[in-house]
C-alpha cells in the first residue's frame, strides 16, 4: 500500500486531491512531546474519515525518562479516543532526535530509550490500539536493537531506494523511503511511505471475533497465561488461536516476565531447575509450562541428571555433601516428604551411598 505521512508542517491539506493521486492510507502526527497536540491533526484525521483513506497516527516523542512516556502516551489516548474505532493503522511512537532535544537534555541511555518505546507501544496496547514504532534504520540497528521490542511493528525510515527488497517484512511493517515526495493536494515536500502490511484488514481481524470492549490485550493475556488460565503447550496455542489472539506474541511476552527473553535448550532449564532456579513440585511445574517448557521432558532430565530412577518406584542415591533439603530442590519434592518416606526423623542424618525412596 502507498501512503504518507503528514503533520502541521503540511499546512491545510486538501485529501480529495490526495485521495485522487493514488495515496492508499496516510500517518497523522497527532502530538509531540507530553502536552503538545499537532495543531493540523484533528483536521487531517476528520478529513481521512470524510474522503475514506484509512490513517493511523503517531506521537513524536520527547520522553527522556519512562514517567514521560506515560504522559506522552495519555495525551495520545485521550486525544484520540473519540476516533477509536475509525483507526485502521498502528498507532506509533516516533523515537529519534531530529531536533537534538534528547541529546541537548541528556541523551537517555538504549536500555531508557527502549523502556521508553515499550511502555508508551503497551499503553497503546491496553488503550486497544495495534502499537508500533518509528525509527531510523541506525537506532533500530544500535539504540532500539533489543529483544523486548521484538512483538511490536516497526515502521522504519530508510531512505534507500533498494531497501525495501533488504527489509525483513515480519518486523519492519512500513518503509518510509523519503522524505521528498510529490503529492497533489500537499504544498511542498511530504514522506512517502510504503505499507508491507494490509493493516485494515489485520485490525478488522484482531476486532471482528470479539467485541472490542471486551478483548484483553496481550499484556493482559500474559498475566493470565503465567496464573494458568490458558493451559500449556498445544492447547495454549489451540485456545488462544480459537480466541482470535497472536499466541507468538503472548508467549513472547509470558517469557519476558518470566525472565525468559530467548528460550533456552531443555538441556540449559535443567540445569537451572538442579540450581534451584525454579523452585518445587507444583510450582516449578506452573512456571516451566507458563514459559513454555515441557515440564515432564525438563524433569526426566533433571532426574538422569541427578541419577533418580524413573521406576514408577523412584529413588535417589545419596552423594557426599547431598542435604535433605538440596535433595528435595534438585528432584522437586518437599524435603519433609522424602524424610517422611524414608523414615528420617530429626535430625535428619543421610549418608553416602543411602537409597532414598523419593
Amino acid at each position: 500500500m502507498k501512503g504518507i505521512d503528514v503533520s502541521a508542517h503540511q499546512g491545510n491539506i486538501n485529501w480529495d486531491a490526495v485521495k485522487a493521486s493514488g495515496i492508499e492510507f496516510a500517518i497523522i502526527r497527532i502530538s509531540y512531546g507530553q502536552s503538545a497536540i499537532d495543531s493540523k491533526a484533528i483536521r487531517n484525521i476528520e478529513e481521512c474519515i470524510r474522503v475514506g483513506i484509512p490513517f493511523g497516527v503517531y506521537t513524536y516523542s520527547y520522553a527522556l525518562n519512562v514517567n514521560n512516556a506515560v504522559n506522552e502516551a495519555n495525551l495520545v489516548i485521550k486525544t484520540l479516543a473519540p476516533y477509536k474505532e475509525k483507526i485502521k493503522f498502528p498507532v506509533i511512537i516516533d523515537m529519534e532526535d531530529a531536533d537534538k532535544y534528547k541529546s541537548k537534555h541528556g541523551m537517555p541511555s538504549n536500555d531508557v530509550l527502549v523502556s521508553i518505546c515499550e511502555k508508551e507501544c503497551l499503553m497503546f496496547e491496553e488503550a486497544g490500539y495495534y502499537a508500533a514504532i518509528y525509527a531510523s534504520k541506525s537506532w533500530f540497528d544500535t539504540k532500539l536493537n533489543s529483544s523486548k521490542l521484538n512483538r511490536f511493528d516497526k515502521w522504519m525510515a530508510w531512505w534507500n531506494s533498494s531497501a525495501s527488497s533488504k527489509f525483513d517484512h515480519n518486523t519492519y511493517g512500513i518503509w518510509q523511503y523519503t522524505s521528498s515526495g510529490k503529492v497533489n493536494g500537499i504544498s511542498g515536500n511530504v514522506d512517502m511511505n510504503e505499507s508491507f502490511k494490509n493493516y485494515p484488514s489485520i485490525i478488522n481481524n484482531n476486532s471482528s471475533s470479539t467485541n472490542t470492549s471486551t478483548r484483553k490485550t496481550i499484556e493482559q493475556l500474559a498475566k493470565e497465561v503465567l496464573a494458568g488460565d490458558w493451559g500449556n503447550g498445544d492447547d495454549r496455542k489451540n485456545r488462544l488461536t480459537a480466541e482470535g489472539y497472536d499466541y507468538n506474541a503472548v508467549q513472547t511476552r509470558v517469557n519476558e516476565l518470566s525472565g525468559v527473553t530467548n528460550k533456552k535448550s531443555n538441556e540449559e532449564i535443567a540445569n537451572e531447575v538442579i540450581a534451584g532456579k525454579w523452585n518445587t513440585g507444583a510450582t516449578r511445574k506452573q512456571k516451566l509450562e507458563a514459559a513454555g517448557y515441557n515440564y515432564d521432558t525438563i524433569q526426566s532430565i533433571v532426574n538422569k541428571k541427578m541419577g533418580v530412577s524413573t521406576s514408577s518406584s523412584k529413588t535417589y542415591t545419596v552423594k557426599s555433601g547431598d542435604t535433605l533439603s538440596g535433595i528435595g530442590t534438585k528432584v522437586g519434592v518437599n524435603w519433609k516428604t522424602i524424610a517422611s518416606k524414608n523414615g528420617i526423623k530429626s535430625p535428619y542424618t543421610i549418608y553416602p551411598g543411602q537409597v532414598l525412596k523419593i
